[in-house]
């Protein structure tokens, strides 16, 4: 490990090494270090090993910036730390850790947690927007000594009733996975919510739009082209949806993609160009973290070009929002909302964007497509993939979901032209 002498100067002037965090030891004040990170953000550690033979366990207390701390006060708190561990057989890592326990709330462990482990989880939408709806004011204004197990059975439960099954097993599964980290950072002994049961029963969705409904919900969007509000009520331009989320739905019915997917669908993300049109969704976007390619056929290449021409020109976005300062997408959840508002003005039942997927999903399996051909349009993790398969075959199978979305593509401009289908039966 390289070192530095016991300069104010030198400690200064100490940058990190070939571009990588590099560790100082101090020359003359045993256990003190100076971590420099790649970005030139110094801070001093103490280095010492507590325990005897076979335990020992080595740990970096560390003490604070290099601006914000001095040599000296550096150099005295390495002393008392190198005391209190090897003349007093005491842990100042593990004391420390404790004391802050003890007034620590467990909305200050969610910040913890959510900075430093779960910012970059797929997951961290569903996350803070559980926190900030059933348990932020609640059980994180709470200290972490006295969070009960019975006080979080009862928000299980509050929230099974009020908020229904997702949301309660929700609620139950973030509180599991922060106080389980917290307990794998030393700032808790146990995590009382260990193995309480989840109450909320999730019934698998089943709702498909049926072949009657499919060309009611795309000839509704269609008579709202052209349409302006100058001859409208106020309740009829209540009812009315923007280009933008129009656009979107017919995107989702074409393709079977996610609905955040094809919101937050980029400009640089499409080649509309040239004979085989593909939407390359980057991994960061897909829901089982891979790059997926979606082969346009002409109705749903067409929908793009049209909602790219719609869009502002610097936005980055194929569905910029309309009333954000900044160039951000259309909201997901603005376009749920509209979609409720559609059906229930058709008197269709009750459906979700989802279920525009899993209408895709079931009309491909009527169409006898097979079911991995489907599975790769939808970008489904592929479960029973051999080893071989899932590591070293990055095909990308663009020909199979290029067919399989123009035989969907063929089927629904039959459904919306209203001809019958013909079995055809070979004759004996």
């Amino acid at each position: 490990m390289p070192t530095l002498k016991a300069n104010h100067r030198v400690i200064k002037a100490a940058r990190p090494v070939d571009g990588r965090r590099t560790r100082y030891r101090i020359d003359g004040l045993e256990g003190l270090w100076l971590d420099v990170s790649v970005t030139g953000k110094a801070y001093w550690y103490i280095r010492y090993q507590p325990g005897g033979r076979g335990t020992r366990t080595e740990r970096w207390y560390r003490v604070g910036t290099r601006e914000s701390v001095s040599l000296a006060d550096a150099g005295q708190k390495a002393r008392n730390v190198l005391t209190a561990a090897y003349a007093n057989e005491r842990d100042p890592h593990v004391e420390r850790k404790v004391k802050r326990s003890e007034t620590m709330r467990f909305a200050d462990l969610y910040d913890d947690w959510h900075k430093r482990h779960a910012s970059g989880l797929a997951r961290v939408a569903t996350d803070e927007s559980t926190w900030q709806t059933h348990i932020k004011n609640g059980l994180g204004r709470q200290r972490l000594t006295d969070l009960r197990r019975g006080e979080i059975g009862k928000l299980r439960d509050r929230v099974a009733k009020t908020g229904g099954p997702i949301a309660s097993n929700n609620v139950l599964v973030l509180i599991n996975r922060i106080l389980n980290w917290g307990v794998n950072e030393g700032v808790l002994e146990f995590n009382p919510a260990a193995r309480l049961r989840k109450v909320g029963e999730v019934k698998p969705r089943e709702r498909v739009l049926s072949p009657a409904e499919i060309p009611t919900f795309w000839r509704a969007l269609e008579a709202m082209e052209g349409m302006t509000g100058e001859h409208m009520g106020k309740a009829e331009k209540g009812r009315m949806l923007s280009p933008a989320t129009r656009s979107a739905l017919r995107l989702m019915l074409l393709t079977g993609q996610r609905r955040t997917e094809v919101v937050e669908a980029r400009k640089s993300e499409l080649e509309l160009d040239g004979n085989e049109p593909v939407w390359m969704i980057p991994g960061e976007r897909t829901k089982n973290g891979l790059l997926h390619r979606v082969p346009l056929c002409s109705m749903a290449c067409a929908e793009f070009k049209k909602a790219v021409a719609a869009s502002s020109a610097s936005s980055l976005y194929v569905f910029p929002s309309p009333v954000a300062a900044e160039d951000t997408p259309i909201l997901a959840s603005a376009v749920t909302r509209a979609m409720a508002r559609l059906v229930g003005e058709l008197k269709i039942t009750k459906v979700s964007p989802h279920d525009l997927r899993r209408t895709v999903g079931t009309e491909m399996a009527k169409l006898g497509l097979p079911t991995h051909v489907r599975s790769l349009v939808l970008n489904h993790s592929a479960i029973s993939r051999s080893i071989t398969d899932a590591v070293y075959n990055r095909y990308a199978y663009d020909r199979e979901k290029r067919e399989a979305l123009s035989a969907w593509e063929a089927e629904l401009a039959r459904l919306l032209s209203g001809t019958i289908r013909v079995a055809h039966c070979d004759a004996e």
